[in-house]
């Protein structure tokens, strides 16, 4: 195994037992037994680290904008990303704990707006209109922060009905794009 897997291993390990707040990158590089300098070989810092894990286990293979060509689609993506949530629970929910700058919350911002922005565009959205810039933003800032409450509070709500949740935050200028 290489030093980033056991990176992600330790950070994980970690991340299962309390918030990322509380591990300090020091903690995570013992736990590994590699040295700060194999991380920053790899990562920036200890946000960087485990959001690269919050994307192996919550993203990968599940979060594929080429893939959502029409509303049942988009819905099937997120009720495999919940099913990740769940599976990982203890790890996200301290992931999202955290609101510093470069936490998991704002990486799951920016990713949403990416994935955003590539889906409209390749339905044909003007990516150049303010109102579809602005409904984007709205709807993926919205969207994460529901996210996040939902996680943080062990996720009560069920799957289905967190995605009618996302389907009715869309703004209206945008789900033309979702209903193709």
């Amino acid at each position: 195994m290489n030093a980033k897997k056991y990176l992600l291993r330790s950070a994980y390990e970690l991340c299962r037992l309390r918030p990322i707040e509380r591990i300090t990158l020091k903690e995570i590089c013992e736990h590994a037994e590699v040295s700060k300098q194999t991380v920053y070989r790899y990562y920036k810092d200890k946000y960087e680290l485990v959001n690269a894990l919050y994307r192996q286990l919550t993203q990968e293979n599940i979060i594929d904008v080429n893939a959502v060509m029409t509303m049942d689609d988009w819905k099937k993506m997120y009720l495999t990303q919940f099913r990740a949530f769940r599976e990982h629970l203890e790890v996200v929910r301290h992931l999202y704990s955290s609101r510093e700058t470069g936490c998991t919350l704002h990486y799951e911002i920016e990713s949403t707006i990416r994935f955003d922005r590539l889906l409209l565009a390749n339905k044909g959205a003007d990516l150049t209109d303010p109102r579809i810039q602005f409904a984007i933003e709205a709807k993926d800032v919205g969207g994460t922060y529901m996210m996040g409450d939902w996680i943080l509070g062990g996720m009560q709500v069920g799957d289905d009905e967190m995605v009618e949740r996302f389907r009715c935050v869309i703004p209206h200028i945008l789900m033309p794009y979702y209903e193709i």
